[in-house]
């Protein structure tokens, strides 16, 4: 059974500005969708997923009063530049996670399709301990004198995975540009292909960083612990 026929008749409430942002491509993804204007409909709504919008003062007030009234996994919209205190603020308050505004909508949908099939998972003690977590940026990789750019899916303080439909030998080196939430500098390291996946979604490449030095582990792990 692929995400899409798991995300059938799960329902993603957006408290917030989500209709035009989010709306269509979550609907097409398979996922119902139903956007409110405050908590109480929020309460009612009986959601499989919560997003809310978090650039919001007055809603990102209300994340740890619906996180005891609900039983859903809870994502927050963020804009980009937000620093790591932000972030784990709303981590301790009951977001599992954040996404930036700017981050595609097919890319947010396979994300929710993806964490409500981790909740499952977790309900049902099927999932194993991992230090990787969502992590959406968009990537410039170059290989063999090339750029391209992929979106990530997850990170870890050993590496990442890109989705993309291209492919290249295993263990071909590249080199990676990106984004880290909360994070003010750009960062770069080397990495190597060490898995490609072609037959399951998400369809990319699995890369292990390469010579990372203390500066940059420390980067990583000051970024993963707000999540893991």
């Amino acid at each position: 059974m692929d995400n899409r026929e798991m995300s059938l008749n799960k329902l993603v409430v957006g408290l917030g500005a989500f209709e035009d942002l989010w709306g269509p491509a979550l609907r097409e993804s398979g996922l119902k969708f139903e956007r409110v204007d405050n908590v109480q409909e929020a309460l009612k709504a009986n959601a499989d997923f919560l997003i809310l919008d978090a650039r919001r003062d007055h809603l990102r007030k209300e994340i740890e009063s619906l996180k005891l009234n609900v039983n859903a996994p809870m994502l927050s919209l963020i804009s980009a530049g937000l620093d790591r205190k932000a972030l784990k603020d709303l981590k301790e308050q009951g977001s599992i996670g954040c996404v930036v505004d700017s981050t595609p909508p097919e890319e947010v949908a396979l994300r929710i399709q993806w964490m409500l099939k981790d909740a499952k998972e977790r309900s049902s003690g099927e999932l194993r301990s991992s230090k990787r977590v969502w992590f959406q940026q968009k990537v410039q990789y170059k290989i063999f004198d090339q750029s391209h750019f992929a979106w990530s899916t997850t990170l870890s303080e050993t590496g990442m995975f890109l989705r993309t439909g291209l492919s290249f030998p295993l263990y071909s080196l590249m080199h990676l540009s990106f984004s880290i939430p909360g994070d003010p500098q750009v960062f770069e390291c080397d990495g190597v292909i060490v898995r490609q996946e072609v037959d399951h979604e998400p369809r990319g490449l699995g890369i292990m960083f390469q010579n990372l030095q203390g500066e940059s582990i420390e980067r990583l792990e000051s970024f993963l612990e707000v999540y893991v």
